[in-house]
């Protein structure tokens, strides 16, 4: 597709009871970018609270079991077929009594974990404390300075001990010692008024440490020991329980999560629609190839329960009027959409103009495999793209997500082809000497060593003409995607009489003739001069020219003086600008040339090691070594290098305003979300 898409704006009048039904399908199908007509989003409804906060419950629920988040939309629950978009989803009654079952299943166990996790705590501190004051030889009343935990020496009635310690269970230890009704007490320090208050209602009568008494006594560090050891064979029965719940309710769980995230994502898109009374509107904007599809699927969904209202943007007067953007939709085949962000990492193209991405991609690839022809390293990247395309590397996954795979085969590919015709593979230039003659003998009849030479300096001096010849290439069709775009943005001004225009395009090419007709021999004549000059008075008379046709008053708006000044500005910026833009290409054979140095210098390198003693895998590691920097530093100047020349020489002619890019509303991101 040449241009960006066709859009058309959809306005809906939803019955309040299909509007979730409609939200959802929408966000199935991933084909409106939906308006905010609301300001400021209101605040949530009680029942939008109420589904919001059960999938908080929900997700806790889901870790408290070891249990990953909601499966993707639109993907396998556990292996089961995705539910089709236009599939009636539960209600939210349905929802919540789910919820609030499994809440009420688990809620016992969560609480029992909490609380043995809390004892677990509080144990193991009073074992680390006891244990280091243990091997003290001070006295048994220095515990009382020990800095966590508190203790309590005396006796309560043997019949109450039990109850006591049932009691205290959570807050304190209660440790028997060596005749009936005799304890000691442990706790927190913080705990310490809590703990005197309760052994107070069952009569503990309080004892002095013996002043002469050294260490712990031997009932006490083992017998927290043993409650730390009961705790902990309590926690590992928890956990064997929710091994158990996961295995039976894991499908569950993940499936309501899923339906509750679906649910709160359409809440808060709500949020922004208008409404009035029991209808509310949804309203966006939608590709054209996909408008009757979707007035064909809200139809069905709604049982005709709604109005469709749809324009062309050209009906409507905010965009008439430059006041709104149609956003810009573009659509392509796999390889060409792998460079998309990179047209868009600089701008967006505005709604009806042509799309520059096939083009991106073309002279990406072109000017790569220029500069880094090698058929070894470029099968390298052949492999790396597809290792991330396969999806079988964890760490590869944001970049297969991003479509970088199909960027690395695309190159990788284009520099196998450019380094058979430079006779490369992994910087050497003799092995495949064999296969260049065989096929320069059958396609010329006559064998060559290689298919292209960078060998000599008639051969570097053509080569570079030729990327200047590619750069010229590129230059004008930027030119040409400047006069065609603002012809139909019907901007005459910009199409016809700027640099980079119709008479700046028409200076840039009637000079390169002159250039090529000089290099092959010609001579300059008088009708030369005519037609260089021709453009350039364009250039120089342009603000005059406006104004006449617009109208406008004065001709001259800063004086003569100030438009004479101004003009010879103009000209000589469309000069400078034009031999910038040839010269930049330049680069390009110089960075392939670079390429070439590099990989001598590798096999000089590996020659000079091979006579050393182990020569045979020293030379293997030099070349291996080698290759892997030219692979990763070159790799990475050229990348950035080409993506310059794109910026710079060819973006720079035609983004001069950007667009809004379209962003559809969609359910079909993880768990649910926009």
């Amino acid at each position: 597709m040449l241009f960006t898409e066709r859009m058309k704006k959809i306005e809906l009048l939803v019955l309040k009871r299909d509007v979730d039904d409609v939200l959802r399908y929408l966000g199935f199908a991933g084909c409106v970018q939906l308006i905010a007509e609301n300001r400021e989003q209101r605040d949530l409804s009680p029942e939008e609270r109420e589904i919001a906060d059960l999938k908080g419950k929900i997700d806790s629920l889901a870790r408290f079991l070891g249990i990953g988040g909601a499966p993707a939309a639109g993907q396998p629950v556990s292996g089961q077929p995705p539910r089709e978009p236009a599939a009636p989803a539960p209600t939210r009654e349905q929802l919540r009594d789910k919820a609030g079952g499994l809440i009420e299943e688990l809620k016992d166990l969560v609480e029992q974990e909490s609380a043995l996790l809390q004892q677990r705590l509080n144990l193991k501190q009073t074992v680390d404390e006891l244990s280091a004051f243990a091997h003290l030889k001070v006295a048994f009343t220095e515990l009382e300075h020990l800095t966590y935990l508190t203790f309590r020496l005396g006796t309560v009635a043997q019949a109450r001990l039990e109850e006591l310690t049932a009691l205290l269970e959570k807050r304190a230890l209660i440790i028997p010692l060596n005749r009936p009704g005799f304890i000691m007490a442990i706790a927190p320090k913080k705990g310490r008024w809590a703990l005197d208050t309760e052994l107070k209602k069952f009569a503990f009568q309080d004892s002095k440490f013996p002043a002469d008494l050294k260490g712990v006594p031997a009932q006490v560090l083992p017998s927290v020991t043993a409650r730390l050891a009961e705790v902990d064979a309590a926690l590992a029965g928890i956990e064997g329980a929710k091994r158990e719940l996961r295995e039976r309710r894991e499908e569950e769980l993940r499936s309501l999560l899923y339906d509750l995230d679906l649910d709160v994502s359409i809440d808060s898109v709500k949020q922004n629609l208008a409404s009035t009374g029991s209808v509310q509107r949804v309203s966006g904007w939608v590709p054209r190839r996909r408008f009757a599809g979707v007035v064909e699927g809200l139809e069905s969904i709604t049982k005709g329960r709604i109005a469709i209202r749809s324009y062309e943007p050209e009906e409507l007067p905010d965009v008439r009027a430059g006041r709104t953007k149609v956003p810009v939709s573009i659509s392509h085949g796999r390889i060409v959409r792998s460079f998309e962000r990179m047209v868009f990492s600089y701008s967006v193209p505005l709604y009806g103009t042509i799309d520059p991405t096939p083009f991106v991609a073309v002279m990406f690839v072109v000017l790569f495999a220029i500069m880094f022809g090698d058929v070894g390293q470029g099968f390298i990247g052949l492999l790396l793209g597809l290792a991330i395309n396969s999806g079988r590397v964890k760490s590869f996954e944001r970049y297969r997500r991003k479509n970088f795979g199909t960027v690395f085969v695309v190159v990788g590919i284009a520099s196998m082809i450019a380094g058979f015709l430079y006779g490369s593979l992994f910087a050497n230039e003799n092995l495949l000497v064999p296969l260049s003659r065989w096929f320069t003998g059958l396609l010329t009849g006559r064998a060559m060593d290689r298919v292209i030479s960078l060998v000599g300096f008639q051969k570097i001096t053509l080569f570079f003409g030729v990327t200047i010849g590619i750069g010229a290439i590129i230059n004008t069709i930027g030119l040409v995607i400047n006069i065609v775009n603002n012809v139909r943005l019907r901007n005459w001004e910009r199409a016809l009489l700027s640099k980079t225009g119709l008479a700046g395009g028409a200076f840039f090419w009637y000079m390169l003739s002159v250039a090529v007709r000089l290099v092959f021999g010609g001579r300059l004549g008088g009708f030369d001069f005519a037609f260089i000059a021709l453009p350039l008075l364009v250039l120089f008379f342009r603000e005059p020219i406006v104004h006449v046709v617009t109208g406008k008053r004065p001709l001259l708006k800063e004086g003569v003086f100030g438009f004479i000044m101004e003009g010879i500005v103009e000209l000589m910026e469309s000069a400078i600008y034009y031999v910038s833009n040839s010269v930049s290409f330049l680069r390009v054979a110089a960075f392939a040339l670079a390429h070439t140095v590099l990989s001598t210098i590798v096999f000089l390198l590996a020659d000079m090691v091979g006579g050393a003693p182990g020569g045979i895998a020293l030379r293997i590691l030099v070349i291996i070594i080698g290759n892997s920097i030219i692979i990763v530093l070159e790799g990475l100047i050229v990348t950035i290098q080409v993506i310059r020349l794109q910026y710079y020489e060819f973006f720079s002619k035609f983004f001069t305003e950007s667009g809004e890019e379209f962003k559809p509303f969609s359910l079909q991101s993880s768990g649910g979300k926009r």
